[in-house]
């Protein structure tokens, strides 16, 4: 039996909001691997809209999400996935977090935009078809002999995020380090005994990551696979224990786990930018949401300054640096 586990983010962009980065794991015989996820669990998933016909849509989150507060797609796929590894659907926004261990809610208090309401928020949902839909899942992979294993989810808030920005001098390098923590957290719940393969989505223009996985793994024996533009891969271990690992140029729509680790990242992200545009909304109202990428993350940070609402506490809680 083969584990594949796919990393991705939401959120390297914007000058505001987290950045979350998430991994998905499934559980499946080795000769899928090699395979379309999508065609051999077709009878559960689909990619598009069109044609589902209540299968759970999976696919790169950028292609799924609709715009500012639709993410109905990604919060059905996310769930499915979770109610198909066997976990109880989320009640709250803080129940989600908890369960993808993506952010304790104590450290929400202290951002006024999060502190209040964040948590407890209702995620609004139709259960009967989440839970059908998971089940359909569930049920095509155990006819595959695999199974879905779970997605955890890490949340990086804009404090966090700019001091560690500063230690490293490199935001590159902060979304790398939080990759290289699931890999490892990977490598030492299934590497022992399984065939482990690791599938990221390509970090920028970056074809070489040997230095960087050397030196996070400097007891494990390294094999270079492949170093090309459209993907790198690895082979790592010791003995009785490792795992291959490829990073992938649009790895999100080559495969299943990575696109499930988009959609976790993205729905989290949607939810946490939800609160943030409540709170403003009622302290400055009339303000347009955004979703804080660089030009309209701009212009909401100029109509608080107008407001004479941007003071420099909220600021080094709000704007992250690039």
């Amino acid at each position: 039996m083969a584990i594949l586990v796919g990393i991705d983010e939401a959120g390297y962009g914007p000058i505001m909001g987290p950045l979350v980065v998430s991994a998905a794991a499934i559980s499946l015989p080795d000769e899928l691997l090699g395979g379309d996820l999508w065609d051999s669990l077709r009878g559960a998933v689909a990619r598009n809209r069109k044609g589902a016909s209540g299968r759970l849509l999976i696919n790169d989150s950028k292609k799924l999400h609709q715009g500012l507060g639709d993410y109905k797609h990604l919060q059905r796929g996310v769930l499915g996935f979770l109610k198909a590894a066997g976990k109880q659907l989320p009640e709250t926004l803080g129940d989600l977090l908890g369960m993808l261990k993506a952010l304790e809610v104590e450290r929400l208090g202290g951002y006024p935009w999060y502190e209040t309401g964040t948590a407890e928020r209702k995620l609004g949902y139709d259960r009967q078809d989440i839970t059908l839909a998971g089940a359909g899942l569930s049920s095509e992979l155990a006819k595959q002999g695999g199974r879905a294993l779970g997605i955890s989810s890490t949340v990086l808030l804009a404090k966090e995020y700019n001091q560690l920005v500063a230690v490293t001098n490199n935001k590159a390098a902060v979304l790398f380090n939080l990759a290289i923590g699931y890999i490892d957290k990977a490598y030492r719940k299934y590497g022992r005994n399984n065939n482990l393969q690791i599938v990221v989505d390509k970090q920028g223009g970056r074809s070489h990551y040997r230095e960087h996985l050397q030196k996070m793994f400097p007891g494990l024996k390294m094999k270079i696979l492949k170093e090309r533009d459209d993907v790198s891969s690895y082979q790592l271990g010791d003995e009785g224990r490792g795992f291959k690992i490829h990073f992938l140029a649009k790895g999100d729509s080559k495969q299943m786990p990575i696109a499930l680790a988009s959609m976790a990242s993205k729905y989290l992200r949607e939810l946490m930018m939800e609160s943030l545009n409540v709170f403003f909304a009622d302290v400055c109202p009339g303000i347009k949401p955004t979703a804080g990428y660089y030009q309209d993350g701009k212009r909401f940070l100029d109509e608080l300054t107008a407001a004479g609402l941007l003071a420099q506490e909220w600021e080094e809680l709000l704007v992250r640096q690039r």
